[in-house]
């Protein structure tokens, strides 16, 4: 009796993993939020000033996004889409 094999899982690749799935600036536009789903969720925070960005600053999970966005006095009303 031979053995058939399951449906194929897709694998996640790393430039499905390195995709952002969500972008957002303040309304100064003085930082970039990226959202990443690989494999948690994470943030990717980016200050902005003109054509130069900083290097990334990982925050790993909501909870440590909204304590960023709190000691930055950043309200989500504040976020626009990018």
């Amino acid at each position: 009796m031979t053995r058939h094999p399951g449906p194929r899982l897709r694998a996640v690749t790393y430039r499905d993993a390195m995709d952002p799935s969500a972008v957002w600036r303040d309304k100064n536009h003085r930082w970039r939020i990226e959202a990443y789903r690989a494999p948690d969720l994470r943030f990717a925070i980016f200050a902005t000033n003109g054509p130069t960005e900083s290097a990334p600053l990982w925050l790993f999970g909501m909870s440590a996004l909204a304590r960023w966005l709190m000691t930055h006095a950043i309200s989500l009303d504040d976020l626009e889409t990018d």
